[in-house]
C-alpha cells in the first residue's frame, strides 16, 4: 500500500485539529488491550457513555484511537456526525446519533482487541467456579444471569464473555445493564424498576442495584451452558437459511437491488420506521453474506446501525427445561457462532490470518477442562436450579 501523500496528511491534520476544537469534552476508556479517547461537543453524551462504562475509565493516557461525536449541526459538515479512522459519518436523521455512536464506538474498539477472545455470552461465578451462558438474542441470557446473581452468584457480564488468551480465565465486562422492563418482574424485583432510568426503550441500571457487591474478578471457566429453544428443529447441512435484520439510517431501491445480487441471498424486504429503516434479508450462510451487505452499504453511503440474526421464532419460557452434556467440539462451535467482531476482528484477520480453524483450535484448547452442556429453555426458576446444580456437583 502506498504511503499517504503529503496533501492527504495535511488535510487530515486540518480536519483532526478542527474536530478537536469542536469537541472539548473528553473521556478516556480502556477495554482490555485497547485504550480509546472519546470526544464530543456534548458533556451529556460523554456523561452517558461514562455512566454505562464507568468501570472502564482509563487514566487519560493519550490514545491513537480517537472517536469524535458532534451532536449539533452547527459544524462545517452541517449535520451531527461521528468521526474516527479518518472518516466522517454524518447522519441525515439526527435522532439516531446517540444510539448509533454508542454501538459503533463499542464495536470498533472491541473489534481491535487481541488479548481476549470475545464471545456473546453472560458470565457468572459460584464460589470459585466460572459459568458461561451463551445464547442468541431474546433467549433469556441476561434474565437467567440476573436471576443467578439474585440467588447469590457473582457477576462478570450479561453480554460478553472475555476469555483471556494468556491466562485462560473469563474476565469481567461489567457494563451498565440495558434490560427490558419485564426482566425485573421475572426475577422478582419489580420495585427495582422505580430506581432505573429509561434510555432507548430499555431500563438502564447497574448490576449492584440488584445485589450490592456482586461484581467479581477473573475466574476459571468450569462450565459452559448453551441455551437452546427446544421447539427449533435440529440443523442439517441443507437447512442453513437464516433471517437477519440490517438496521440502517436509510435505504433505497438501488441498495436493495445490490443486496439481492449477493450470492446466497434468497429474500430482501424493507420496513420503514420513523427514525430508521430495517432491511430484512433471508440468506444461506449469513456469516459470508453479512460482510458483503456491509460493503454494499459502505459503497452507497448507507450507515449500518446494527445487524441482528433473527430466530425463526422466539422461545417460550413455560416449558420444563432440560439439560444435557455436549461435546467440547460442539460447545466450541456454538461459542464461535457468537464470536464478537466477525470479519472486522483484528484478532481473526491479523493474528489468525482469517482462519476460523485456528481460532477454533485455540478456543478448544482453552476450554478443554470445562464441562459443556446444552440447556433447553423453560421455566426461569428451574433453569436457574439446573445451572446452580452444576456448580454444586
Amino acid at each position: 500500500m502506498a504511503p499517504p501523500s503529503k496533501k492527504h496528511t495535511q488535510e487530515k491534520f486540518v480536519v483532526d485539529t478542527l474536530l478537536d476544537k469542536l469537541a472539548p469534552h473528553h473521556l478516556g476508556m480502556r477495554f482490555f488491550d485497547q485504550v480509546a479517547d472519546i470526544r464530543s461537543d456534548s458533556q451529556a453524551y460523554i456523561d452517558r457513555f461514562a455512566q454505562i462504562y464507568h468501570r472502564f475509565r482509563s487514566d487519560g493516557a493519550s490514545s491513537p484511537l480517537v472517536f469524535t461525536v458532534l451532536t449539533q449541526a452547527d459544524n462545517p459538515w452541517g449535520k451531527p456526525l461521528l468521526a474516527f479512522d479518518g472518516k466522517i459519518r454524518s447522519l441525515d436523521r439526527p435522532g439516531l446519533l446517540h444510539g448509533y455512536a454508542y454501538e459503533v464506538i463499542l464495536h470498533a474498539i472491541l473489534s481491535r482487541v487481541r488479548s481476549h477472545l470475545l464471545i456473546h455470552a453472560a458470565v457468572v461465578t459460584r464460589g470459585s467456579q466460572g459459568i458461561v451462558v451463551a445464547a442468541d438474542s431474546h433467549y433469556g441470557k441476561t434474565t437467567l444471569a440476573l436471576e443467578l446473581v439474585r440467588r447469590g452468584c457473582n457477576f462478570l457480564s450479561d453480554e460478553l464473555a472475555a476469555i483471556g488468551r494468556a491466562d485462560r480465565l473469563a474476565h469481567p465486562f461489567p457494563r451498565g445493564l440495558r434490560i427490558r422492563s419485564n426482566t425485573l418482574d421475572l426475577i422478582g424485583l419489580p420495585d427495582a424498576a422505580n430506581r432505573a432510568e429509561k434510555w432507548w426503550g430499555k431500563l438502564l441500571m447497574d448490576v449492584e442495584a440488584i445485589r450490592p457487591g456482586s461484581v467479581d474478578g477473573a475466574a476459571p471457566i468450569n462450565h459452559i451452558v448453551i441455551l437452546r429453544d427446544p421447539t427449533e428443529e435440529s440443523e442439517t447441512p441443507g437447512a442453513t437459511e437464516r433471517a437477519i435484520a440490517i438496521i440502517v439510517d436509510r435505504a433505497d431501491a438501488p441498495t436493495l437491488a445490490a443486496i439481492r445480487q449477493i450470492e446466497g441471498v434468497t429474500q430482501v424486504g424493507l420496513d420503514r420506521k420513523s427514525d430508521y429503516d430495517v432491511i430484512r434479508v433471508t440468506a444461506l450462510r449469513t456469516t459470508l453474506v453479512i460482510p458483503q451487505i456491509d460493503a454494499v452499504c459502505q459503497e452507497r453511503g448507507v450507515l449500518v446501525l446494527d445487524v441482528i440474526k433473527l430466530p425463526e421464532r422466539y422461545p417460550t419460557f413455560d416449558r420444563e427445561p432440560r439439560i444435557e452434556k455436549i461435546s467440547k467440539s460442539q460447545a466450541v462451535m456454538e461459542l464461535l457462532r457468537r464470536f464478537q467482531g466477525g470479519h472486522h476482528s483484528a484478532l481473526l484477520r491479523e493474528e489468525f490470518g482469517g482462519s476460523s480453524t485456528r481460532l477454533f483450535m485455540e478456543l478448544g484448547d482453552i476450554i478443554q477442562s470445562a464441562n459443556c452442556y446444552q440447556l433447553n429453555i423453560g421455566s426461569l426458576n428451574k433453569m436457574a436450579d439446573l445451572v446452580l446444580d452444576l456448580a454444586a456437583a
